[in-house]
């Protein structure tokens, strides 16, 4: 469960971006090669989403702390107290969960 004090509804979920300008080693990179995906950790998660035809929810793919991939220019921010940016997505638009 996650300690963000924000509950996410339906599919949205809630993401903080890592530092796109620093490599893990600790080196800059300029912004003219930086990539168009970044990563980003999972700090929280909506139910999921309902299903028409059926009328049962589909779970969200991603689970809180899960590091994934995601567009470098999309979601929603939120500022919220103590906390940095976090970014909001739809469940569909996270690209891939890093293993």
């Amino acid at each position: 469960m996650s300690d963000f004090p924000i509950q996410p509804l339906f599919d949205n979920v809630f993401v903080k971006k890592d530092d796109a300008s620093k490599t893990d080693s600790g080196l800059l990179m300029p912004q003219s090669i930086k990539g168009r995906a970044v990563t980003g950790t999972v700090v929280a998660v909506g139910p999921g989403h309902l299903n028409v035809e059926t009328g049962k929810y589909v779970e969200c793919a991603v689970k809180v702390g899960q590091k994934i991939y995601i567009k470098e220019f999309s979601g929603y921010i939120i500022r919220y107290k103590q906390y940095e940016e976090v970014f909001v997505f739809k469940d569909a638009e996270i690209l891939g969960i890093l293993k």
